[in-house]
């Protein structure tokens, strides 16, 4: 395992989910518990009462926290892709106030390591990584009950290939001094939140959990192959010199490429040393006129446009012009 980076984060009133984990009795809670007994004197007739409270009981603070990742599945992502996020819920299940250290890693094992890794808090609470979230830098504080979205972003090194994955886990640690290495059970005196009980360290100061990048599918845009040649010319004499007045057949062809494309429109401009052979355009071997409107053909003095509209992938189409050397 390498450690990316270890950050926390001093929060004041981070929104908190409603309460989903049984926290108890509040840290720093007096307990008192009251006996009350009633009688009666045969000899005097008397009805007496008399009670007796047992020594307060100040709760401790029990330390416990959840760290929950939220992405069931892998994140999918592509080779060089820049802050790729992983969510996460830590939540505190004890009941006082507690702050927590947060530690991002790359996880051993997997195929690659995500770069520049780095744990946001998501400030601005709209459940979505953006520009309003801020990295933590001290350690994360919630009270008994409250839970904060954290994010774990990084960047998918170019050199990762379709399939490849990557495991970051994200590791929330009490902050309490001791908490960490004693064991369950253990009471650390003069610990704890607004309680001068102490604090009890519970089953899980420490909790961990991981998310998953894949590098998906490499994804590219589609783009249009345009190629323009002579497929023949003819001079007056019936013969091939580019004279004055030999007409010469041009062959455009568009291909869509990694996909369809939409709106595709082929222009092209006749040399001012040629003269555009009158309703001389085809598609794909269909004859077109030079009529504006009239079909995918569009004329305005040297200037063709053909408007093809949707292309899909692989297809090509075949349009040829004539033009006269002047």
């Amino acid at each position: 395992m390498k450690t990316i980076s270890k950050i926390a984060l001093l929060t004041a009133g981070l929104a908190a989910s409603t309460a989903a984990w049984a926290a108890g009795t509040d840290a720093g809670a007096i307990i008192t518990n009251t006996a009350t007994a009633t009688f009666d004197d045969p000899t005097t007739g008397n009805t007496g009462s008399t009670s007796a409270t047992a020594p307060d009981i100040t709760v401790a603070e029990l330390i416990n926290v959840n760290v929950t990742a939220e992405n069931t599945v892998p994140v999918e992502t592509q080779p060089g892709d820049a802050n790729q996020v992983l969510e996460f819920t830590v939540t505190n299940t004890g009941n006082g106030t507690e702050a927590f250290t947060l530690t991002a890693a790359n996880l051993a094992g997997d195929d690659f390591d995500a770069e520049s890794v780095t744990v946001y808090l998501d400030s601005n609470n709209d459940g979505v990584f953006n520009s309003g979230d801020q990295a933590v830098t001290a350690d994360l504080v919630l009270d008994a009950d409250e839970s904060a979205t954290v994010f774990i972003v990084g960047n998918i090194p170019g050199t990762a290939a379709t399939g490849q994955q990557a495991e970051l886990e994200l590791t929330a640690t009490s902050a309490t001094p001791g908490a960490a290495t004693a064991a369950p059970g253990t009471l650390l005196p003069g610990q704890g939140t607004n309680t001068p009980a102490g604090a009890v360290v519970g089953t899980a100061v420490t909790d961990t959990d991981s998310g998953t990048f894949v590098v998906g599918t490499l994804i590219t845009d589609a783009y249009v192959d345009l190629d323009k040649s002579i497929e023949s010319r003819q001079d007056p004499f019936g013969g091939t010199t580019d004279i004055p007045g030999t007409v010469v057949t041009y062959l455009i062809t568009a291909t869509a490429i990694n996909g369809d494309v939409n709106n595709l429109v082929v222009a092209d401009s006749i040399p001012l040393s040629m003269t555009l052979v009158a309703d001389s355009v085809t598609i794909d071997g269909a004859a077109k006129t030079d009529l504006a409107g009239d079909d995918e053909v569009d004329v305005a003095g040297s200037d063709v446009s053909v408007t093809l509209g949707t292309l899909t992938e692989n297809t090509t189409v075949e349009i040829r012009l004539q033009a006269e050397i002047n």
